[in-house]
C-alpha cells in the first residue's frame, strides 16, 4: 500500500504524462479542485434524487471524491508539502492534542 507521499508523487507523475506541458499554475490547480468539489456535490444530489444529470462526472460520488483528493494531492506535491505531517497536525487539532 502506498503512503500519502507516494500517492502525491504517483498522481503528479501520471497527470504530467496525461497532460504534458500543461503549464498549470497553483491557481489553475485550485480551479480544478473547485470543479471537482462541484462534481462531488452534484453527484451526491444525483444519488439522493435531488438532481438529474447524465453527466458522467455526476454518477459516482465516491469516484468524484477520489478525483478531488487526487487534485489536492497533486497540488500538495507541486508545493512540496509534507501532507502526512500536516495531517498529523490536523488530527491533533481534532483530538485537541498539543
Amino acid at each position: 500500500m502506498r503512503n500519502i507521499m507516494q500517492w502525491q508523487q504517483a498522481l503528479k507523475t501520471a497527470a504530467e504524462q496525461k497532460f504534458p506541458n500543461s503549464g498549470w499554475s497553483h491557481t489553475d490547480r485550485l480551479a480544478s479542485v473547485r470543479r471537482q468539489l462541484e462534481d462531488v456535490e452534484a453527484s451526491l444530489k444525483v444519488e439522493s434524487g435531488e438532481l438529474q444529470s447524465d453527466d458522467h462526472a455526476h454518477q459516482d460520488p465516491n469516484h468524484r471524491i477520489g478525483a478531488l483528493i487526487a487534485d489536492i494531492l497533486i497540488l500538495a506535491e507541486e508545493r512540496n508539502a509534507d501532507i502526512e505531517n500536516e495531517l498529523e497536525k490536523v488530527l491533533a487539532w481534532f483530538e485537541k492534542r498539543d
